[in-house]
């Protein structure tokens, strides 16, 4: 790089001091792995050409999501309506670090998970949801710790989008939220938590390196929907982003590779 560095450039001082980042510096080796040009195929992505000609392939990028047989299920009720133009949620929407100690509503539950990942429609066998997802793999999942939510009891679930119902995991342990990350007073005191993990492959056969990306912008989609559903509701939540992988993945029962947790959402009452 010739000529002086760009302003914004002046702030990885902070973190490398007078030098550049290295060479090998992991964030720019996954930005480059993960870009397109137009005179260069990503080897890993051969499955985009194979797409179209597999009805296999095809039929399976219908059903993105992790059906777990035989556990009890709670069907989700309808969502409630929400007040509100979109331009005043937008304006309201703020990240809330306290909770009341009231319970949320299942309706409302309903309402947070449909509107940030239910189905809304359907071309055929192929649902849509309320995220977009790169070529409609959808290879998020969601969870949710409930700890006070009428109608459930304390446990992890696992939503499944195109049954609109909670797979019950297992139990939740009266202590579980605390030290899963930094900020126990978000998780803590919050009335459920919603996470979001990434089943990459779901995407990598056919976008190979650039599916990564895809998975943490459509973890942001998600998590924002969710996000402002819950301020037009009158309820408190706020973004976690800063938690302990390996913990979070545990607690969740993923290996952490070929499934890993990207976003935590705690939501709860308002507290005035």
């Amino acid at each position: 790089m010739s000529g002086p560095l760009p302003q914004t450039l002046l702030f990885g001082t902070v973190v490398y001091g007078d030098e550049l980042p290295a060479a090998d510096d992991p964030a720019e080796l996954f930005h480059e792995a993960s870009r397109f040009y137009p005179d260069t195929v990503d080897t890993s992505a051969l499955g985009g050409a194979l797409f179209p000609r597999s009805p296999e392939l095809q039929a399976s990028a219908t059903r993105g999501v992790r059906r777990r047989t035989g556990l009890p299920s709670v069907r989700l009720p309808e969502p409630e309506p929400t007040c509100g133009t979109l331009d005043a949620v937008v304006a309201a929407r703020r990240s809330a670090r306290r909770y009341a100690d009231t319970s949320l509503r299942l309706t409302q539950l309903s309402t947070l998970l449909q509107a940030s990942y239910g189905v809304t429609g359907a071309l055929g066998p192929q649902a849509f949801r309320a995220s977009p997802s790169g070529g409609a793999l959808y290879p998020l999942e969601m969870y949710v710790a409930t700890q006070r939510v009428e109608g459930l009891e304390s446990a992890l679930y696992h939503f499944d989008p195109l049954r609109a119902a909670l797979e019950r995991i297992r139990p939740l342990g009266s202590d579980e939220l605390a030290s899963l990350t930094p900020y126990d007073e978000l998780l803590v005191p919050s009335a459920a938590v919603a996470m979001i993990s990434g089943v990459f492959w779901r995407s990598r056969f056919k976008y190979g390196a650039r599916a990564y990306r895809f998975a943490l912008l459509e973890a942001g989609h998600v998590a924002q929907t969710f996000l402002l559903a819950a301020t037009a509701l009158g309820l408190a939540a706020c973004p976690v982003g800063g938690f302990y992988d390996r913990r979070v993945d545990a607690f969740l029962g993923i290996e952490g590779l070929y499934e890993a947790s990207l976003y935590l959402l705690p939501v709860g009452g308002s507290d005035p």
